[in-house]
């Protein structure tokens, strides 16, 4: 099955599964696809389509798409918290503790018996050559100011020993970990973006001939999709990674045409690269608009780049999933 097939798939699940007539099911019952009305505004289209934003980096466009920002956090002057978001150190500067990923992913490691080869999107609900992962939550619409804010991430749990069932017989975490289906959880687990969006939404191209696509997965028997951008790495101090960014804006007065920029300081694929961006905020001038920006520097710089060692403003942390696919 072809990256595209695949893709067509997800979008026409909703339509597919009063008339399936794949093969009888095993494992977990099937429950349809899930409300994606629920999930937060972060992972909502706009009017029905998923769009790649674009940045810039070392003078190369960097398409992405943006799964939404987490402000910096607020308090009184008496130390009450008036809005959750990230925390900051002594420097202002943002930061993530791998302790606010709360929800898990179970990765099953060892294969499945694959069952009908050929994965028609028309009639068949889901394929039934691979074993997509299990979520044991999606990131719902939350209220409320001091709310720990919706992330994307999750904890990757591997669950190995279970290589003798079908492919996609397991759709729910807790028949999983109840032992339904053998095997168990290995010791520790990684952080990865796995941002769940509208299965039945238009997902926009990276770029032209990008071949990245939606992935599957499962919650409580129902069909997701989610955008992977990847693990992310958990420093010594217990923080997940951060990429510098920073957001330009036009001018105050400056012509409709000017527009915000997302500057990067890495590309897709690079070891700097990080899904979580430690975002800055800088306003551009009318000598130099934010369009003539191309990249990021630290001191020596050349005439496109930006400085970012004196801008200390902060706004918090954006998620980005870009690819080099």
């Amino acid at each position: 099955m072809t990256n595209k097939m695949y893709a067509l798939g997800l979008v026409a699940a909703l339509g597919a599964v009063a008339c399936s007539d794949s093969t009888e099911e095993v494992g977990d019952t099937y429950q349809g696809v899930i409300d994606a009305s629920t999930l937060d505004a972060k992972f909502r289209p706009t009017s029905g389509v998923y769009r790649p934003a674009t940045a810039r980096a070392k003078g190369t466009s960097v398409p992405f798409y943006n799964l939404g920002q987490v402000a910096t956090e607020r308090k009184d002057d008496k130390g009450v918290l008036t809005n959750s978001g990230v925390p900051v150190d002594e420097n202002g500067r943002p930061y993530l503790p791998a302790s606010r990923v709360v929800s898990t992913s179970y990765d099953l490691t060892d294969g499945c018996i694959t069952g009908k080869a050929d994965f028609d999107f028309r009639t068949d609900s889901y394929p039934e050559t691979v074993q997509w992962p299990l979520f044991a939550a999606l990131p719902l619409t939350v209220t409320g100011n001091t709310t720990p804010p919706v992330l994307p991430l999750v904890k990757v749990t591997r669950w190995t020993g279970t290589g003798g069932q079908q492919c996609n017989a397991a759709k729910d975490v807790t028949s999983l970990t109840k032992g339904a289906f053998g095997g168990a959880a290995e010791e520790g687990d990684t952080v990865a973006l796995r941002a769940i969006i509208d299965v039945s939404a238009q997902l926009n191209p990276l770029r032209q001939g990008s071949e990245f696509v939606a992935q599957g997965g499962w919650y409580r028997g129902l069909q997701l999709a989610y955008l992977d951008g990847g693990t992310v790495p958990v420093d010594e101090t217990g923080n997940v990674k951060v990429m510098d960014g920073v957001l330009v804006s036009p001018p105050t007065g400056a012509p409709a045409t000017e527009t915000p920029v997302f500057l990067f300081a890495a590309l897709p694929g690079e070891e700097a690269w990080s899904p979580v961006v430690r975002l800055r905020t800088f306003t551009a001038t009318a000598a130099k608009p934010a369009s003539s920006y191309t990249g990021l520097c630290i001191d020596v710089c050349t005439e496109t780049e930006l400085n970012i060692t004196p801008i200390t403003r902060y706004s918090g942390v954006l998620f980005a999933v870009g690819s080099t696919l």
